[in-house]
């Protein structure tokens, strides 16, 4: 199967299950491409951009919001042997000429609305090529997307061969600690993360998936979305800012959505909205959530809200796979907190200092072993060689394991405070001052403290119209964690968390937030 690349998910010949017979492959808005009509437009760019120089290996810069030709050049980078690299738009200009600098992008396919932070480069120092979606024409060095499709339909078709094992995706990690890192994944990864999804989430051609996060996270194509197109469903974009509980509904109703992904902050707030009983969301079979634990209180909300959707809570990294645990939803409440176990592509194992698996209980390194775990980090061998371990991907987070394998995430190792010699893991304390009725979300981070050497300093997203105040807080702390691991600190905000485009909190940005 080494010719079998991303490229085959929109080709199905007429032997198989599900032909593309005008079957629709993806909605945004009031477009609507069908798998043909999405390959033969793929085909027409690849073959256009073949055209104006484009080699096997080059690496592409995306740089949009959650919109039609997201996908067109997905496919059509897989057709050209290129390598795609999505660029979130949430970064500065400086931030995101370092990113198309570190992977050596030769070109970048932006949309107009962002050419404020695109970094051109300035009297010829850069041989790089852009491209414009929605610019109106060429110009100024732009290529403009529209003529650049209409120039593929006599332009001939690209002739490179491409195997599975070919450098696909740079997914740079989203930089909770600082400066970003490309996770190179071939065709074969990517495929392998899709696949397992099929398997573990049944999808099948009558799947509607609901993009919600952004096409440049690693979820927004990697969660679901393939997989769904792989066995000839339906993805529906939603747009990628400014996310509205009301459009949601309305979207669900309307395309008869089956699944979607919502982090818990945003899950959070469509089962408390109140247009949510005016709406019919029978349809949603499967929610999935995560980058955190979801509440108790939403766990009980949904299962009485969406009695016949199952709450999916999910554990992965840009580094793969995506969703390398999950929790299903019989064992939501059973195991409050979890984030599952294993998905049916990889092996999961909590490991000490030594390597060794934990004791139930103890707390370890995450370790994960699958045919769907990048290459390594794009142009860092010293950052692949601390990662990658005889074939094990070390994640860096903290967590211990059930006596039925269910996995509890701890934390960050690098997060792990150390107060009076004792070890505090901020997700723990995180999730309990997140399960306050008047709280939306929090984040525990480590400060220095003359006498015990570290203590927790939190800061509290209150939810509107709540209020609370630190004696409060404390007293509900104390009715449900040790003492030595209540926070000694509080600030309290209406603000949300800073987070990156996969819904992470950059803990260095709290800790700026705390100092300022």
């Amino acid at each position: 199967m080494d010719s079998y690349t991303v490229a085959e998910l929109l080709r199905k010949p007429r032997t198989a299950h599900r032909v593309n017979e005008n079957r629709v492959a993806v909605v945004c808005g009031d477009t609507r491409l069908t798998y043909d009509e999405l390959d033969e437009r793929s085909d027409r760019l690849a073959a256009a951009l073949a055209a104006e120089g484009f080699v096997k290996g080059e690496r592409v810069g995306v740089l949009m919001y959650n919109r039609v030709e997201w996908p067109e050049i997905f496919f059509a980078v897989a057709k050209l042997g290129g390598v795609v690299v999505p660029v979130n738009y949430l970064l500065k200009r400086q931030e995101v000429e370092f990113i198309l600098d570190d992977c050596g992008a030769s070109w970048l396919v932006f949309e107009e609305g962002l050419r404020s932070i695109v970094p051109f480069a300035g009297d010829g120092a850069s041989d790089r090529r852009y491209v414009g979606v929605a610019t109106g024409k060429s110009e100024g060095g732009v290529l403009d997307y529209a003529e650049l499709m209409e120039s593929g339909r006599t332009a001939a078709a690209p002739t490179s061969a491409i195997r599975a094992d070919d450098l696909f995706l740079l997914q740079y990690t989203s930089g909770t600690t600082g400066v970003p890192k490309g996770a190179m994944h071939s065709h074969a990864t990517v495929l392998w993360n899709s696949f397992h999804q099929v398997v573990d989430y049944g999808i099948t051609s009558d799947e509607v998936f609901l993009v919600v996060p952004a096409l440049c996270w690693a979820a927004g194509f990697h969660d679901i979305a393939l997989a769904t197109l792989w066995m000839g469903g339906r993805v529906v974009l939603s747009p990628s800012t400014g996310f509205e509980p009301e459009r949601f509904f309305s979207t669900v109703e309307r395309e008869r959505i089956t699944s979607a992904l919502l982090v818990p902050t945003v899950l959070k707030r469509v089962l408390a909205d109140p247009a949510f009983d005016r709406f019919d969301l029978s349809s949603l079979r499967i929610i999935c959530s995560g980058g955190e634990p979801v509440p108790i209180t939403a766990i009980q909300d949904a299962r009485r809200k969406l009695p016949t959707c199952a709450l999916l809570q999910c554990y992965g990294m840009s580094e793969f796979p995506t969703m390398m645990l999950y929790l299903d939803g019989p064992n939501a409440e059973r195991k409050i907190g979890s984030a599952g176990r294993a998905c049916s592509a990889a092996e999961i194992r909590i490991v000490d200092e030594k390597g060794q698996d934990t004791p139930v209980g103890a707390v370890g390194e995450i370790i994960c072993r699958s045919p769907a775990t990048m290459l390594g980090y794009y142009g860092r061998p010293e950052a692949t060689a601390s990662t990658l371990v005889d074939g094990w991907l070390h994640t860096g987070d903290l967590a211990q394991v059930d006596d039925e394998g269910f996995v509890y995430i701890s934390g960050r190792s690098k997060d792990m405070i150390i107060t009076g010699g004792l070890n505090v893991y901020p997700a723990e304390v995180e999730r309990v001052i997140a399960q306050h009725p008047a709280v939306l979300e929090a984040a525990v981070v480590g400060v220095e403290d003359p006498r015990w050497g570290e203590v927790g300093d939190a800061l509290v997203v209150l939810a509107p119209e709540a209020a609370l105040d630190e004696e409060e807080l404390v007293g509900y702390l104390r009715e449900n964690l040790a003492n030595y691991k209540i926070p000694r600190k509080y600030s309290f905000t209406r603000d949300p968390l800073p987070r990156t485009t996969s819904g992470k909190v950059q803990k260095f940005k709290v800790r700026e937030r705390m100092s300022a």
